[in-house]
């Protein structure tokens, strides 16, 4: 049996050490946007499926600052697309991803522990988004 990867192999989730804070935390966009190069399409796509595959696990170490919680609860009062559309050409994922930060390490053994695979889309209902965002997320 060979263990070899293949060239269809999903890219690996990294984390650059520039984008981690003192803490150790960085934002959801950031890490999609170091395991992609920077590449802005392929950022957004990454993000999409991070948010979901963390919201749908409701992963419950998703921490944002009070100014931000109050501008993305504020935004969904306007809008309530921005916990609604999380596909992957949605720019409210970028505005949600670029909000939600993560204790880097953390995060990197909780995609592993709960197999996530860059490649698979992920869905959560609507009411889990809003909850995991009113409930989960920490603000701090």
């Amino acid at each position: 049996m060979s263990t070899d990867q293949s060239d269809t192999a999903p890219q690996p989730i990294t984390i650059s050490a520039d984008d981690l804070d003192s803490d150790g935390f960085v934002s959801i966009w950031n890490v999609a946007s170091a395991s992609r190069n920077g590449d802005p399409q392929a950022t957004r796509e990454l993000a999409s499926r991070l948010l979901l595959f963390l919201c749908k696990k409701q992963c419950d170490f998703v921490v944002t600052s009070s100014a931000n919680a109050e501008y993305l609860d504020n935004w969904f009062e306007r809008e309530k697309a921005i916990l609604y559309n999380w596909k992957p050409d949605s720019e409210f994922v970028d505005v949600v991803a670029q909000h939600a930060e993560v204790p880097g390490n953390a995060l990197l053994a909780f995609l592993k522990n709960e197999k996530f695979d860059p490649t698979v889309n992920h869905n959560a209902t609507r009411a889990a988004r809003v909850k995991w965002f009113q409930e989960t997320w920490s603000v701090g």
